[in-house]
């Protein structure tokens, strides 16, 4: 079972990144859980304070964290 998650986790990670869109971490919601720093293969999610802050350009759009977060606070938006 390992092998197939890994396998889904290494497609998501060479997808194009989605042209005009930005992770969005909703400040009104995160509560600085953590929950998607733990899913993130590019390590581009940082916990500050109790904020989740995105490094947009290490960012790929995989999107492996957007369903992890309690609160759905996390996004890719249109810009």
């Amino acid at each position: 079972m390992g092998n197939i998650i890994e396998s889904a986790v290494s497609l998501r990670l060479h997808v194009a990144r989605i042209p005009n869109t930005l992770f969005v971490v909703d400040e009104t919601r995160c509560f600085g859980c953590a929950a998607c720093i733990a899913l993130c293969p590019v390590d581009a999610l940082i916990l500050d304070e109790l904020l989740v802050i995105v490094d947009e350009p290490t960012c790929t759009h995989c999107e492996l964290c957007i369903p992890s977060c309690p609160v759905f606070a996390l996004s890719l938006e249109k810009v």
